[in-house]
């Protein structure tokens, strides 16, 4: 897992499961990966951690246009 699709569709999973939550979710699951060795899943599941917060977010991004 981790390209751009994988990573925003995970992201969109875990906010299904746990809604507001979903941000902490990953970043637990980046720290379980970090103790177990894995920096590799470890940056996956931070940038899923951050497409969530994104997606949560009321901002809109710095580089997205109004059409």
């Amino acid at each position: 897992m981790g390209t751009e699709s994988e990573i925003y569709r995970t992201a969109n999973l875990l906010i299904q499961e746990y809604g507001e939550m979903a941000p902490p979710a990953a970043f637990i699951r980046a720290d379980q990966l970090a103790e177990k060795g894995d920096l590799p899943g470890r940056r996956v599941w931070l940038r899923i951690a951050r497409v969530a917060e994104d997606l949560l977010s009321d901002k809109r991004p710095a580089n997205a246009r109004l059409h």
